[in-house]
């Protein structure tokens, strides 16, 4: 569509309407080429960008690309479509639905065969590029389904080097088209030093900070190929909080003389002995080491961690993933399932239990997080018992 003369619009909504548009039309077979070349062009701009400022406005020659559409407007897509079965295969294949893809990590997101999956995705799914994965139609019903064989046991560089928990900062004397650096991470260490020694200081991108909406303060992920270097870093993944992040390290301390290790155990020995007993089991079972995983918005997994350790548990893990392929991933790695009705929505809770089923993982669900209530979901997930304990249910549990 022509734009009316002197009308001009930012480079930024005008890249977010075309990218919009582009992906509209993509279909199965050339989404994975269609997202390549809006990451390739992308990283064009921003370099672009970098010259010439964010604040240019722009008008549109839709002359041009109109011409181009003609031009390409009888090609044919650059992805092959599914193999066919090989002659000699009387019973056939199915056509592509559970071949092994190798998974190709983006700066953000990652391809596995003609699929594009997106940085959150990734995260949930813990994908790592070069990850075999077979790929088949979800029989839940929202997509496709990723299930990984094989990790990469490649010792080469990486393509993409990437940092974690770095802090947004607002920067009034930067150049122009630019509005924040980052040097530190959450635990005030410098992100990144050069061969001198010297602290690299990352320009966050203009077209970075109207995608994400960026605020000074905001902990982010940065990634950039490992042949552009650090000056092309990409903003990969905002934080909604401090979550997911790996503890600072501690610094070895100087030893203690004896009178002030007397006097701190004095003073702590009673409050630790306390904090090791702050739940007190009122079902009797024993979980052996099973893991326990929590579907839902979770609001007092320390309170639930120490349920499950008081019952000689293993490890605790909440999601609050809604989708069926993420969930029969975290379901698949669990001991145990335990549904937090209040936090999750039914249709949720009903592809859980499908999923649980399926994968005959024990479940039960739970009307709160409570301890008590946790706890006698446990055992009714792992003794057999209904799923569901209603207000006029009568269940008779083993006290301790």
């Amino acid at each position: 569509m022509l734009r009316e003369e002197g009308e001009a619009m930012n480079i930024f909504d005008q890249y977010k309407k075309d990218v919009a548009a582009l992906l509209a039309q993509a279909t199965p077979a050339n989404l994975a080429l269609t997202i390549q070349s809006i990451e390739l062009t992308s990283r064009y701009a921003g370099i672009a960008l970098q010259q010439v400022g964010a604040s240019t406005e722009i008008t549109r020659d839709e002359t041009q690309a109109e011409a181009l559409r003609k031009s390409v407007s009888g090609m044919t897509t650059m992805l092959p479509a599914a193999m066919p079965a090989n002659d000699g295969d009387e019973a056939g294949v199915a056509p592509a639905q559970a071949d092994l893809v190798k998974v190709e990590r983006k700066l953000i997101g990652a391809i596995a065969g003609n699929h594009f999956f997106t940085e959150a995705s990734v995260r949930d799914l813990d994908l790592a590029d070069g990850d075999t994965v077979r790929l088949s139609n979800d029989e839940f019903g929202d997509g496709t389904s990723i299930t990984i064989v094989g990790r990469n046991t490649s010792t080469a560089a990486p393509r993409i080097v990437r940092i974690h928990g770095a802090v947004i900062e607002k920067d009034d004397k930067l150049p122009t088209g630019y509005q924040f650096i980052a040097e530190k991470d959450v635990h005030g260490d410098v992100l990144m030093r050069t061969r001198d020694n010297v602290p690299v200081t990352f320009l966050i991108k203009q077209i970075d900070v109207a995608r994400l909406a960026l605020r000074s303060g905001d902990i982010v992920d940065l990634a950039w190929y490992s042949t552009d270097g650090p000056q092309q870093a990409t903003v990969s993944w905002v934080y909604k909080d401090k979550q997911g992040l790996k503890p600072k390290q501690k610094h070895i301390a100087k030893p203690k003389k004896k009178a002030a290790i007397k006097a701190e155990t004095a003073a702590t020995g009673a409050s630790a002995e306390t904090a090791a007993k702050t739940y007190t089991p009122r079902v009797k079972f024993e979980l052996g080491g099973r893991n326990v995983l929590l579907v839902g918005n979770v609001t007092s997994q320390t309170d639930i961690d120490l349920v499950v350790a008081a019952h000689d548990g293993g490890e605790t893990t909440a999601t609050a993933a809604t989708k069926g392929t993420q969930l029969k991933h975290k379901l698949a790695r669990a001991d145990v399932a335990i549904l937090i009705t209040d936090e999750v929505h039914h249709i949720t809770t009903n592809t859980s239990v499908k999923i649980a089923k399926s994968l005959k993982v024990p479940y039960a669900v739970a009307n709160s997080d409570a301890p008590l209530v946790v706890e006698r979901a446990l055992y009714r997930a792992i003794s057999g018992m209904p799923a569901y304990e209603g207000a006029q249910s009568d269940f008779q549990y083993p006290e301790i």
